[in-house]
């Protein structure tokens, strides 16, 4: 036991010893441990200001474990505390981890911790930092799945993550919890792949999960972000909808980003962690748990020891790179952030691949730091809502639904403001045919947009919420469609979609899908000069120098288009995608491998990868995620005979079959109770002796990959024939 464990028995003891009389916690000054509690360097605007989280092991007698003001310092209140059970190595079933929220009017967040780790049973403190999300038979949109076998619609060099030779037969469904933005339980792939809580009974909140964000136990789904991720790991197989799905798990949905945002404080990812450990020691079999975010600052201290929680009860944490392009083993240890700051064998980071198995330019790197690669560009996914994309449509139901539909050859349908007589602009734009980029659906190129604005003195305005063209001004650098001829009803509602690119990096561009509306209200039609414009898609900007991005895809809708047709599916590109894919593979690997524990699955999902030239010092495996790599440990041993009777002078054959078929060892190994009486060889052949005569010997056969299941033969040694 260590110091710290010592302190905190030793405050259990005195706890007890005083049960009989009111108490006084946290008089008793023991500075029992040998290390100062490290204080995080803050940084601005990374954390909430007036608030820390306490990682303690101690018991609930404790002050900081109590909600309320705290009993030594009435400027500081315990907002909230959770529990995460017995501590190892504690002799005393009171002694428990705890992580408490506290927060203070009066003292600054550092003094906050400082106050908080002069506290004898106080293991760690870090800031409330901000976390954010990590987002730059045959399915209908399967063919566009290009990562799951590198083939389909979309143009790639890649071979996917080899989804179709993937042989492991699950013989179970473990359970996904999903920290995100929650996830579309209604949607049709996802629905049936859905946790479904069984123990409300017993105090675990909610049906599927439950929302942190909002404090209620509906995770919902309103942004797009934690459904994306739940398609990826586990949409349904060959339900002739939507897209297929790595594994077979069951998603528990945990929502800790608030709708319209993609930033949340890590007590939020606290309050998730607590309640899988509760899931877990209540019996539910979470295998994995995905995190596609990052970025706040911790030390690792506090989020460590609840991923160690989770680890020992078998899960693995996933966490996405991140999308800032960052060679990891360069930043020093001080100046690191969630996941690059742990120090967890339950831990695995993951960067994300483009479709030629390269680094995606804008996926954060390092070949000490970063696991393995999967693919995160261009992913196409479950969401929360119809999209309208009729570049993933079928050529007919395209023609029904869409008005005008453009792969872009050439410039000829697109104007600017220059071209629309009378429309005040501050915005420069240019446009030009780009035949070497475009979306891969297609072999044409798409069209280059470069932007400026002209004015240093005013800031360009927001256009959501406000009129696209406010006193003829127009409040963004669009493109427009002459739409003269088109005879259309400006009242009506037509939904406009494009895909667009940033001109950042080398290699394949990243595209995402941007959908608008042209409504009564919010109109995005112009009359100039005797004609009728039609605004497609404009960017605001506070750069006077040149940004350029890419376009391609342009669609508009038939009038009042019936939105049951569009399908809740789109297309998203982060290490946030490609943390899911190794999610997915994680769960399969567990679905297949019941009895092992959290870390050997981890060094088996270790050995599931490609190796790719390109990331040989990008990550610690030099490789890219490869589902025909998983291991399928054996889960069950037979013998051709139980029991036999062999008379001296005769032999046995004993033949072992290890299940299921495809595990990867179905090797045994053989030994005798009684090598004096019976011998057996390497092959399963038993001889036995004559000095065994009249005697019982056990032919034991033995797995060897680690699962150690035997099986056991009676051998019963009968006089020769005479």
């Amino acid at each position: 036991m260590n110091k710290r464990k010592i302190a905190a028995w030793f405050l259990a003891a005195t706890a007890a010893f005083w049960s009989i009389a009111p108490v006084c916690t946290d008089v008793v000054q023991v500075q029992a441990h040998s290390d100062e509690v490290e204080i995080p360097k803050l940084e601005e605007g990374t954390y909430v200001k007036g608030e820390a989280l306490v990682s303690m092991t101690t018991t609930q007698a404790a002050a900081l474990t109590r909600e309320g003001t705290a009993s030594f310092d009435k400027n500081i209140q315990v907002e909230e505390c959770w529990e995460f059970g017995a501590t190892q190595d504690a002799q005393s079933e009171q002694i428990k981890d705890y992580v408490a929220l506290v927060s203070s009017d009066t003292y600054s967040t550092e003094e906050l911790m400082e106050i908080a780790a002069n506290k004898y049973y106080v293991d760690a403190v870090a800031p409330n930092s901000y976390a954010h999300l990590c987002d730059v038979g045959k399915d209908t949109l399967s063919d566009y799945q290009w990562y799951l076998d590198g083939a389909g619609s979309f143009y790639t060099d890649s071979k996917g993550v080899r989804f179709s030779d993937l042989t492991a037969e699950p013989s179970m469904q473990p359970v996904v919890a999903l920290i995100d933005t929650g996830v579309d339980y209604t949607n049709e792939d996802l629905k049936d792949s859905m946790w479904v809580n069984p123990y409300q009974s017993k105090g675990l909140e909610g049906t599927y999960g439950y929302d942190f964000a909002n404090g209620d136990d509906d995770p919902m789904d309103m942004d797009g972000h934690g459904t994306h991720c739940a398609g990826v790991i586990a949409a349904q197989q060959e339900n002739a909808a939507g897209i297929t799905g790595i594994s077979n798990a069951k998603i528990m949905a945990l929502k800790v980003v608030k709708d319209n945002s993609d930033v949340f404080d890590v007590a939020g990812a606290v309050r998730a962690f607590e309640y899988i450990v509760r899931a877990q020691e209540m019996g539910v079999q979470v295998a994995a748990v995905n995190c596609s975010w990052g970025g706040s600052r911790d030390t690792g201290a506090i989020l460590n020891t609840l991923i160690d929680k989770m680890g020992a009860n078998g899960a693995l944490t996933v966490f996405a790179a991140g999308n800032d392009a960052i060679d990891w083993d360069t930043i020093p240890m001080s100046m690191r952030t969630v996941p690059y700051d742990m120090d967890s064998k339950y831990v695995v980071v993951v960067g994300a691949s483009d479709e030629n198995d390269d680094r995606v330019y804008f996926s954060d790197y390092g070949n000490t730091q970063v696991d393995l690669f999967a693919p995160g560009s261009n992913i196409v996914s479950t969401v929360q809502k119809g999209k309208f994309l009729p570049q993933l449509w079928t050529q007919e139901k395209r023609q029904q639904m869409t008005a005008y539909y453009n792969t872009v050859n050439g410039i000829e349908d697109f104007y600017t403001s220059s071209d629309v007589p009378g429309l005040r602009t501050d915005y420069t734009v240019q446009l030009s045919y780009e035949p070497k980029v475009g979306f891969f659906d297609q072999t044409d190129g798409c069209l280059k947009y470069t932007v400026k604005y002209n004015r240093r003195l005013a800031f360009p305005m927001d256009v959501d919420g406000t009129e696209l063209f406010e006193s003829g001004t127009e409040q963004a650098g669009f493109i427009y469609l002459d739409v003269t001829d088109w005879n259309l009803d400006t009242d009506k509602t037509y939904y406009i979609s494009c895909m667009m690119a940033e001109n950042d990096g080398d290699g394949v561009p990243a595209w995402e899908s941007v959908e608008k509306v042209s409504t009564a209200k919010d109109n995005r039609f112009v009359q100039a000069g005797g004609k009728t414009y039609l605004a497609l898609i404009g960017i605001t900007t506070q750069k006077t120098r040149p940004t350029t991005y890419y376009f391609d895809n342009f669609a508009v809708s038939v009038a009042d288009p019936d939105t049951g047709q569009f399908e809740k599916c789109d297309i998203m590109s982060g290490s946030s995608m490609a943390a899911p894919m190794v999610t997915g593979a994680v769960a399969v690997l567990r679905s297949v491998n019941p009895s092992l524990r959290a870390e050997e699955i981890r060094s088996l999902l270790m050995q599931c990868t490609r190796s790719v030239e390109t990331l040989e010092n990008a990550c610690v495996t030099g490789g890219i995620l490869d589902l025909s790599g998983i291991a399928v440990q054996a889960t069950g041993l037979r013998l051709n005979k139980l029991s036999a009777n062999v008379r001296y002078g005769s032999k046995l054959q004993l033949i072992a079959t290890v299940l299921p078929k495809n595990a990867v060892n179905a090797d045994v190994k053989w030994t005798s109770s009684n090598p004096a009486y019976a011998s057996v060889s390497a092959d399963g052949v038993v001889k036995v002796k004559k000095a065994g005569v009249g005697k019982t010997v056990k032919i034991k056969a033995s797995t060897i990959d680690g699962t150690k299941l035997q099986e056991i033969c009676k051998v019963k040694i009968l006089k020769a024939k005479k």
